[in-house]
């Protein structure tokens, strides 16, 4: 985003501005495909996010049903015992039992969303980063202009 394009470069007797021009025309070049880049990132983590949501309400509901059915066979003499094999079937079933897949499917969901959070966000910055050198080249030319 200098300007230079990997070429050498000489100022121009006739334009003294043609490298800032160039610089700019980069920067612009750089802020459309940014555009593009935060447009897909917005919607990649809108997508997860909306995945992990749904991923995370099935696993509530197998959840709930797990404990409906697997409540009634607790046979501890207190509400901490029963408790207590609950937790314990709930680490069984979430480990390898009837909601391992569930469990596993919510969680992946869960890290890929926040995985597309912080790319939502490096998009972001980077966007913001590059708005910055384009506005600061646009002062540049106007200030030269004058």
């Amino acid at each position: 985003m200098n300007g230079t394009n990997g070429k050498t470069t000489t100022t121009d007797i006739l334009n003294p501005f043609a490298e800032l021009i160039a610089s700019g025309i980069d920067i612009r070049n750089a802020l459309h495909e940014n555009v593009m880049q935060l447009n897909l990132a917005v919607e990649s983590e809108a997508a997860k996010r909306r995945t992990a949501k749904e991923l995370r309400q099935s696993y509530e509901e197998a959840e709930a049903e797990f404990v409906a059915e697997t409540l009634p066979g607790c046979d501890a003499k207190n509400a901490e015992g029963r408790k207590a094999q609950l937790d314990a079937a709930l680490v069984a079933a979430r480990r390898d039992g009837v909601l391992a897949r569930t469990w596993a499917l919510a969680n992946t969901a869960a890290y890929d969303a926040e995985d597309a959070k912080v790319g939502l966000e490096q998009c972001s910055k980077t966007y913001r980063a590059t708005e910055a050198a384009a506005e600061l080249t646009a002062a540049m030319l106007r200030a030269a202009a004058r």
